[in-house]
């Protein structure tokens, strides 16, 4: 394990900045597999090594959009992608998103780590108040890792995407940065009796 591209560090996951070289055929079936992207607007259409290169550059000196490797620490290996996009900093609001990518890595609480990490950033390093984000309805592991995390549910877009031979709504979630409760917690310090 090697943490001297990390920027952010969690318990079991380290982020870090997506490079080039992530950029693999491995990388391509993530977002070619339907049981990866079920959730997702990506996927809808065949996805290659180019059309993620050329999505990518869009976050290439941006201010506005950042976009992290999920990195397993016990391997070392890249298994998700986590990003903050709109960043605001009039409004000091941005919206997240997240994929997991290699199923192995499912069920394992390393997306809410993820969430958690990132969270921390924009509020106490990036000075936000608000974070966005969204799930279709039926993707409970995300909503609920969201919701562990303190996101509340804001409203609902009825049958906004198309997904499982059905219409399914879109559930928007907030987070104010007083709302924040990290998965991840750090260790209470205990009062020594006299």
């Amino acid at each position: 394990m090697t943490l001297d591209r990390a920027f952010l560090v969690g318990k079991r996951v380290y982020l870090r900045y997506l490079e080039d070289g992530d950029v693999s055929e491995d990388y391509v079936g993530w977002l070619n597999d339907p049981d990866v992207t079920r959730y997702l607007e990506t996927g809808r259409m065949p996805s290659s090594v180019e059309s993620i290169r050329q999505f990518l550059r869009r976050f290439d000196g941006s201010t506005t959009d950042l976009i992290f490797a999920i990195v397993e620490r016990r391997t070392d290996r890249h298994i998700g992608n986590v990003t903050l996009n709109r960043i605001s900093a009039i409004h000091r609001t941005a919206d997240t998103g997240l994929i997991i990518g290699v199923k192995s890595a499912w069920g394992k609480g390393y997306a809410g780590e993820a969430w958690a990490l990132v969270a921390s950033y924009a509020f106490e390093r990036l000075g936000l108040r608000k974070l966005i984000a969204g799930v279709v309805d039926g993707n409970t592991a995300s909503q609920r890792s969201l919701e562990k995390l303190g996101f509340k549910v804001e409203g609902r877009l009825r049958q906004e995407y198309w997904c499982d031979g059905t219409w399914r709504d879109y559930i928007r979630l907030g987070l104010f940065r007083e709302e924040f409760t990290p998965a991840v917690r750090r260790p209470r310090q205990t009062r020594k009796s006299p």
